[in-house]
């Protein structure tokens, strides 16, 4: 994880994405009803029955996935754009690729969407076979290849056009065969969402990225839309829909904003350090504070999850001026991050009782305050680690690298190799009624993914994203 030798990549980033999509698979592949306790599962869809209570506050482990996957792709928002802009490519160019970026995430999630309901009960079969031919259509589609290659040269254009035929070929299959619909309204909605936030979260860095005032003014004028559609009786209604265009933009979406533009802030300071050729050690004080930083964000998992939100605001104030103490007079781009991470943590537990108890859905402003100050916090604790103990972080990294492959790994290809195989139906099947083989299904299923994912990592296979 240490940037002195590979500066061009700001390694935290990258283990804090790997680190979120380890926990979107495993908490997506641990058995449900096998008696696992509600803080195992997203705080308003708790066990027995799983069924979705927007009143039920509290926040949970689960709950974190989604939030620090956005923190992850607001913080690279620098990492991916200042180099070409540095590099001369005119600010429309790179404008436009964001376009396209999003049309592709879109269509992603499109044909995710669409791939989830297949089934095909006559020839058991038949779906894990589609779900493989869908992910390699994906893989072929977008693939990155090396232009300097002989075969990267040969491939370039006929790769994605024979990804776009295998996908079109099995949706044939799917409608004509298997009488199952196809729908643009069938889609990921998480990779929805993330399509519309790295849009228009680039193009605001882009318009602020010289002007950290207007980066958060920005962030500031998303809060205040985010109150009104809040608090006021009729929300945001007055604001018009664009008609024809609900499946793909959501006004509501870009409320997440308030998590990718604080990141976006933090990509900035990480890159200027790694740019200026500083490599920063951490001392004792450093690591103690790194400590305090994870220890504030697991007391969150506890106070707002069992709803002791006094004693939770009362200790994170508590370790925010401890870490204060350890940290005074420091600049660094690791301690600003965590000073941006606790400033966003205890507002968002002070609006806890505002909204009426923390919520991941219906998503409420403590629920994005508090999770972007968690994510901050998380990064501060990895690049303290990095710093002071040299600990590598290389699994995390390498399947950070390559999120669009780890996002799908699990559910396209390594689900129906084991259902193929016969071994996806008894272990499942032992999940039910026993913590145990409930845990361990989803340990076993995340390892695969992550070993899949290091070795396409490994070998320089990335999906464009």
């Amino acid at each position: 994880m240490n940037t002195e030798n590979k500066p061009k990549r700001i390694t935290s980033i990258d283990a804090i994405r790997g680190l979120t999509v380890l926990g979107m698979v495993l908490c997506a592949s641990i058995g449900f009803d096998s008696g696992l306790p509600g803080w195992m599962f997203h705080a308003q869809t708790p066990p027995p029955t799983y069924a979705f209570d927007p009143t039920n506050a509290g926040l949970t482990w689960v709950d974190l996935v989604f939030p620090f996957f956005l923190f992850a792709l607001g913080a690279a928002f620098p990492l991916a754009m200042k180099k070409k802009l540095d590099g001369g490519t005119p600010i429309r160019q790179i404008a436009l690729t964001q376009v396209k970026r999003w049309i592709t995430l879109i269509l992603f999630a499109v044909v995710l969407g669409n791939s989830y309901d297949i089934q095909s009960p006559e020839h058991p079969l038949i779906a894990p076979l589609m779900k493989i031919g869908i992910w390699l259509g994906l893989f072929a589609a977008l693939v990155r290849l090396n232009p300097k290659s002989e075969f990267g040269k040969g491939a370039a254009a006929a790769l994605p056009l024979a990804g776009v035929a295998i996908i079109a070929a099995l949706a044939a299959v799917k409608v004509k065969f298997l009488g199952i619909s196809l729908s643009v309204h069938k889609n990921d909605i998480i990779m929805m969402i993330l399509a519309n936030v790295a849009l228009f979260g680039a193009l605001i860095w882009i318009i602020t990225r010289n002007n950290l005032f207007l980066r958060w003014l920005a962030f500031v004028i998303v809060f205040i839309l985010k109150a009104l559609d809040s608090y006021l009786p009729q929300g945001m209604d007055f604001v018009p829909g664009i008609p024809g265009c609900g499946w793909f933009f959501n006004w509501e979406w870009l409320q997440y904003l308030l998590i990718a533009i604080p990141a976006s802030v933090v990509g900035d300071l990480l890159l200027r350090e790694a740019s200026s050729g500083e490599n920063p050690k951490a001392d004792n004080k450093d690591a103690a504070a790194g400590f305090i930083a994870i220890t504030a964000t697991i007391v969150q998992l506890w106070g707002l999850y069992t709803r002791q939100v006094a004693w939770d605001l009362g200790l994170t104030i508590a370790l925010g001026i401890a870490f204060v103490a350890l940290t005074f007079k420091k600049k660094d781009a690791a301690t600003l991050t965590g000073l941006i991470g606790y400033g966003l943590l205890i507002a968002g537990i002070v609006f806890d009782p505002i909204d009426g108890g923390i919520t991941k859905d219906y998503c409420n402003i403590s629920y994005l305050l508090v999770t972007g100050g968690m994510s901050a916090l998380t990064t501060y604790f990895l690049i303290i680690l990095d710093r002071r103990f040299a600990i590598g972080c290389k699994v995390l990294v390498m399947t950070g690298q390559n999120p669009m492959i780890a996002y799908t790994v699990t559910s396209f290809l390594i689900i129906p190799l084991l259902s193929i195989v016969g071994l996806m139906g008894p272990l499942s099947s032992m999940t039910s009624g026993s913590i145990f083989w409930g845990m361990a299904q989803g340990i076993i299923l995340t390892g695969l993914m992550t070993l899949v994912t290091c070795l396409f990592t490994k070998f320089k296979l990335f999906w464009r994203s």
